[in-house]
Order: C-alpha cells, then sequence, then structure tokens
C-alpha cells in the first residue's frame, strides 16, 4: 500500500497542481458588475486566484526538486516553502479580508507587508548558502517566525472584521445576514490548517502527502463555490457598511436631541400597522419610511429600546409569533415563522429558545397544557 502511494504520488500531485490552476483561471474568467460597488471583490477574486496558482507553483517547485526517493530531504524544500507560503498566505488572508472591510487593502498595509516579505525570504534564502550551512536551523527559524508574525496578525485582525461585520449586519438587516459571510470564517481556518499541514508533511510520509492534496483539493473547490455564490449578496452585504466617522460625528452632534421626540410617535404608528412582518427589509427602508436617516434611527432604537435594529425588529416578530401560537396552537411553526417575517424556521427556533429559554415546541405544549387545566 505505502509502496504503491509512493510510487504515484508523482501523478497524484501533477494532477492537483492542474486542478488549482484551472480553479484559479475559473475565478480570473468569472465575471462579476462592472461597477464601483464591486471593485473591491474583483480585487480580491484575483488576489484568490493568485494563491491558488501559488499552490500550484508550490507543488510544481517539489516535483523538481524530487529526487524519487522519501527517505533523501532537500533542505531546498523549507526555504521556498516558507516564501511560497508567506505569499499564498498575503493572497488568501488579504482576499478574504478585504471581502469584510473593503478599506483592508491600502498602501500603508501594502508597504509594511512588502518590508516584512523581504525580511522573512531573505533569511530563508541565506539559510541554504554554504557559507552560512551551519546556521541554517536559526535562520530557517527566524524565517519561520516572519511567516507566524504575519499569519497572527491577519487572524486576528480578519476575526476583528468578521465581528464588526456581524455586528453592522444586526443593526442594518431585519433578518439575520451573517450566514452569507460565514464561509469566510470556514474559508480563513481551512487555510491556515492547509499551512499547518503543509509544513508538517515537508518531513511525512507519502500517505499524509496524498491526504494533504485531497485536503487542498477539497479546500479550493470550497472557497471557489463561495466567492461565486458570495458575489449574488455582495452588494446587499456592502451596503451595511456605513461611514463609521460620518455616524459618531452625527452621533455626537445630535446625542439625546428633538429627533428622538420626533420619531417615537411615527415609530410607535409604525409598530401598531404591524409593518415589521415584512420579510424582509433594512433599516434603510425603514428610515426612508419614517422620514429619517439610519444614524438616527438606529441612535432612537438603542435609546428607546435598549438593543440594536435587528434584535428589536426579532422581539416585535417573537410577540405576534406568541401571539399567533397561543390562538392557533395546531398551527405549523414553519408556517408562524414565515407569517411574522422570519426567513427560516431554524432562525426563528433560534432566536425564541434565546429570548425564551425553551424551543417554540416546548413552549406551545406547555400553552396546550395550561389550557386544558
Amino acid at each position: 500500500m505505502i509502496h504503491f502511494l509512493e510510487q504515484y504520488f508523482v501523478e497524484l500531485v501533477t494532477v492537483t497542481s492542474i486542478i488549482y490552476l484551472t480553479l484559479a483561471i475559473i475565478l480570473l474568467l468569472y465575471k462579476t458588475p462592472d461597477t464601483a460597488v464591486y471593485k473591491t471583490f474583483r480585487r480580491s477574486k484575483r488576489l484568490m486566484a493568485g494563491g491558488m496558482g501559488l499552490i500550484s507553483l508550490n507543488i510544481w517547485i517539489w516535483i523538481a526538486s524530487f529526487t524519487g526517493s522519501w527517505t533523501e530531504y532537500n533542505n531546498w524544500v523549507p526555504c521556498f516553502d516558507i516564501i511560497l507560503f508567506y505569499l499564498m498566505g498575503i493572497c488568501f488572508s488579504f482576499s478574504l479580508s478585504s471581502l469584510l472591510d473593503p478599506h483592508y487593502i491600502s498602501r500603508k498595509r501594502y508597504r509594511a507587508i512588502a518590508v516584512k516579505f523581504t525580511l522573512t525570504a531573505f533569511f530563508a534564502l541565506i539559510a541554504m548558502t554554504d557559507a552560512l550551512k551551519a546556521y541554517q536551523l536559526p535562520l530557517l527559524l527566524i524565517a519561520l517566525i516572519g511567516l507566524l508574525e504575519m499569519l497572527i496578525g491577519h487572524i486576528y485582525y480578519f476575526n476583528k472584521c468578521y465581528l464588526r461585520s456581524n455586528a453592522l449586519f444586526e443593526n442594518y438587516f431585519s433578518n439575520e445576514k451573517s450566514h452569507f459571510i460565514r464561509w469566510l470564517k470556514v474559508s480563513h481556518w481551512l487555510f491556515y490548517g492547509m499551512l499547518i499541514l503543509g509544513v508538517i508533511s515537508i518531513r511525512s510520509g507519502a500517505l499524509f502527502n496524498w491526504l494533504l492534496q485531497f485536503y487542498v483539493v477539497g479546500m479550493n473547490l470550497y472557497i471557489l463555490v463561495n466567492i461565486i455564490n458570495y458575489a449574488s449578496e455582495y452588494e446587499t452585504l456592502m451596503k451595511a457598511n456605513v461611514d463609521k466617522e460620518e455616524e459618531e460625528k452625527m452621533g455626537e452632534a445630535n446625542p439625546k436631541k428633538a429627533f428622538i421626540e420626533t420619531l417615537r410617535p411615527r415609530v410607535t404608528e409604525w409598530t401598531l400597522e404591524k409593518s415589521y412582518l415584512k420579510e424582509q427589509f433594512t433599516i434603510d427602508d425603514l428610515a426612508t419610511k419614517l422620514y429619517t436617516n439610519k444614524t438616527y434611527l438606529s441612535t432612537f432604537i438603542k435609546e428607546e429600546f435598549g438593543m440594536n435594529f435587528s434584535s428589536w425588529i426579532a422581539s416585535l416578530r417573537l410577540e405576534e409569533a406568541k401571539k399567533m401560537m397561543s390562538e392557533h396552537p395546531d398551527a405549523k411553526l414553519k408556517d408562524i415563522a414565515y407569517n411574522v417575517g422570519f426567513s427560516s424556521l431554524p432562525y426563528f427556533s433560534s432566536v425564541f429558545a434565546k429570548s425564551e429559554g425553551v424551543t417554540p415546541s416546548a413552549w406551545m405544549k406547555e400553552i396546550s397544557r395550561n389550557k386544558e387545566r
């Protein structure tokens, strides 16, 4: 078995390298709207394609250095792996982070990462020179620290962007939208898992490397499919990325002024009309209807109800749902969820359980038992 895996491993990685290159080309050729909103998306798409291309290049370098023996170890392999892993990290991390934060890629960040990459590559390359052969291990460790510093920095920033985006979505959309960006977080961890496994694979046998290739192919297919699916939602989701400086200025200029008193009767009238039962709308839609802007409306909701826009809408819908469940105990939960504006039964059940401490079905059973007494 092991002999078979070793004998045909070069053929396997040749095929997988072609797959990665093909996926990169598909991503480059995939068309998106030629609008200013999609400028960041197009740049992220190119970076992701570049990362996939680098994976393919890394394989071809390994094939060129492979002697046919699994017991011999080529000292140039870790050198090029660190350099190419760093470049892959830039491509994947920059791509995924900028899909959450359109302002992530800047000249300042480009310059900083270029300096760090140059230093990392320098230490990795000089570690392979004959004159410094005695210092090879510490030099490679320095280079590896450079790679780890970049990865840890991106992990921290990405998670900060992810939490910020979730908060923006909760204060912009009336229904849950975080599932549209969840693939970005999954992809982020899948990629870092690939780098860790890649480092381990340098000293591992054929079986581990076979499994690694299947893992990386699966990861890249997952990213390709999701980035294409994400394109259709990108413009809608980016509307939630408000200008924070402008919002803060408006908030400072009007902390608790007359607009709160002006908005109160309008919001009351809107809730009495039960317009919140509409399946999907944004804080922009409601602000327009109430003749205000989303900054004032967001401030009002936080001051008046102590929660963000999405939570407030969910609380109104839950009250209506409980009323329907009490009056129609035989009704299907799925129908109730849709009738009060929730986008899906699982989301309704999750919000209900979080609010009431029990599932909707358990709540309905309790109501039925109380009526029978």
